[in-house]
């Protein structure tokens, strides 16, 4: 693509979309050792390069045709939707392609020593971001592109806070966050984003695979699904398109469906 600019045409920075969701809570709730608070708090990330941002958006609107959603105008919210249906809106992500998802989640009942995780207001969330940050910087490196980012607006959430913790990184030596590569981000609601719904149906696909249900059943059908647009590099998926941590049971047994 081409800009004009100070009197010259100019190649422009190839750019991706990325669409930042969560699943879960951030709690450490528990009552006679049963977990009232989600296991998993899981973060996500919808990458698109900029070319195929509204052909991605347009999905929205073909899965509510599909299912018959009843207002066309409310946000698809995916753990809403039956079984069925939820099928039918991977199906029709997956169809349109042009994307990869890269996931990073955390097991919480192994935090719960964890002081500073567990009792220090949003840190969690600031941590585990991090993490996404570094795999989605690390695949735009690989692609020569920047990265512009738009998280999903969270009442709970200090974006500021984001901000200046992720500042504070970039500082550090060992920060392993792509420097220069974020061009800018923004906070908007799901009505004001069709891709965030997008994020938000492939993150609750990998949530159902790892949060039990009221059963203590999960369901991987959806991440099976979508196996093939999650970030891998050089043959290794768990260091970087899903990204699970600490390296527990619940991880492992995920992982060893997967790779089936």
């Amino acid at each position: 693509m081409l800009n004009f600019k100070n009197g010259r045409w100019i190649m422009a920075e190839k750019v991706f979309n990325v669409y930042i969701d969560e699943a879960g809570d951030e709690g450490f709730k528990v009552v006679a050792n049963k977990w009232l608070s989600s296991r998993w708090f899981v973060i996500g990330a919808l990458v698109v390069p900029a070319e195929f941002d509204r052909e991605m958006a347009s999905v929205i609107n073909k899965i509510k045709d599909r299912i018959k959603y009843r207002n066309k105008l409310k946000p698809l919210h995916f753990c809403k939707l039956n079984h069925k249906k939820k099928k039918v809106a991977i199906q029709e992500i997956k169809e349109k392609g042009h994307f990869r998802l890269i996931i990073t989640g955390v097991y919480k009942p192994d935090l719960i020593k964890d002081g500073v995780l567990k009792n220090e207001k949003q840190f969690l969330y600031n941590y585990i971001t991090r993490y996404l940050l570094e795999r989605v910087t690390w695949l735009a490196d690989e692609y020569k592109r920047k990265v512009r980012l738009t998280f999903e607006n969270r009442s709970n959430t200090s974006f500021d806070q984001l901000d200046n913790y992720i500042q504070q990184v970039l500082k550090d030596p060992k920060c392993q966050i792509r420097k220069d590569m974020i061009l800018s981000w923004r906070v908007l609601n799901k009505s004001q984003s069709k891709n965030l719904q997008v994020a938000d149906s492939l993150v609750s696909s990998v949530y159902a695979a790892l949060e039990p249900d009221d059963y203590g059943n999960i369901e991987t059908s959806y991440i099976m699904e979508l196996k093939e647009f999650l970030y891998i590099r050089k043959g290794n998926l768990f260091s970087y398109g899903l990204k699970l941590f600490p390296y527990s049971g619940d991880s492992r047994i995920l992982q060893e469906r997967i790779l089936g």
